[in-house]
């Protein structure tokens, strides 16, 4: 089994879906987990083209309730019974996603032949294992409405007191740091990497915001990220339209990705309002040269760990 993480794109559209892109779905693969987040309308032929099996364990994040997130869920859940798979999902989501599943399988009187865990999250670590740990975080779209940030679980470094104390950092915020996140004291951003001690293995550290605007708390999340995908519905001129609908330009995703000193950015969520992807593009690599449109069955293979 390869010990790289696999992140496949399965939709990259926005509501609307287009001739080459499916709506929203993105899928983690790591030493026999698959994460699912969010799940289109198309997702169950995306996993049978890009060759993701339907069978073991599974979990679903759930960024927001949108139809264009979520309308994809009780087809897979179905499939699953009818190739006989017996394996949990636990499906994670916002306030509200208990009684969002509870009512499908309500109105398709579906009783699946398997265990689902439903839970709910305003923010926190909602998965934590041998390998990894995955932390929610709200963001910028509409009520209850969540990113998630996936980690390996190898230490940063060792937790330097004496920058701790240097920089004057409480010690309500040494854990935070610990865990790949900024804190700002007096409007000064202290970084991990300011605190922890150098170490030859560092983690991998994924990040995906789901709808947003532009906002503080992906910022400081994504923080010295591997990589991080971003919603970039809008071109650059739609700076009002974004604001609007609570949605983020191409170039505003790029200076997300700046502020955060990310590794990459790529961006999905791609309306057709871009009528030029390559001026789009150009105009995201002006701010953040490692910018990339994310496209349907696009597979990007990240290590573990980084050395």
């Amino acid at each position: 089994m390869s010990d790289n993480i696999s992140v496949t794109f399965l939709g990259t559209s926005s509501a609307p879906p287009q001739i080459n892109r499916r709506q929203s779905s993105c899928m983690i693969q790591y030493r026999g987990h698959k994460i699912l987040i969010d799940i289109g309308e198309a997702i169950q032929l995306q996993m049978i083209i890009n060759k993701i099996k339907f069978r073991g364990p599974l979990t679903i994040l759930l960024t927001h309730l949108h139809s264009d997130h979520t309308l994809g869920l009780i087809g897979l859940l179905s499939t699953r019974c009818f190739y006989g798979i017996d394996s949990p999902v636990r499906i994670i989501g916002p306030p509200w996603t208990s009684s969002f599943v509870f009512l499908q399988l309500l109105a398709y009187r579906f009783i699946p032949d398997y265990n689902i865990e439903v839970i709910e999250t305003k923010g926190g670590v909602v998965e934590n294992n041998t390998d990894f740990f995955i932390e929610s975080f709200p963001v910028n779209h509409v009520n209850q409405c969540v990113g998630y940030k996936f980690v390996t679980h190898t230490p940063l470094g060792k937790f330097s007191t004496e920058r701790a104390e240097k920089l004057k950092v409480p010690k309500v915020m040494w854990n935070t740091l610990q865990r790949g996140t900024p804190v700002e004291i007096n409007r000064k951003k202290i970084y991990p990497s300011d605190i922890l001690m150098d170490t030859n293995v560092r983690p991998t550290k994924i990040v995906l915001t789901g709808d947003t605007t532009i906002t503080d708390t992906v910022i400081n999340n994504s923080s010295e990220a591997d990589l991080l995908i971003h919603d970039a519905t809008y071109p650059p001129e739609e700076v009002e339209r974004a604001k609007k609908y609570k949605h983020s330009t191409s170039s505003e995703a790029a200076y997300v990705a700046k502020r955060a000193r990310v590794k990459k950015l790529y961006l999905t969520h791609i309306s057709n309002i871009h009528r030029d992807l390559d001026y789009s593009l150009k105009e995201a690599k002006a701010i953040f040269s490692e910018s990339y449109f994310a496209y349907d069955g696009l597979n990007i293979e990240l290590p573990s760990h980084n050395f």
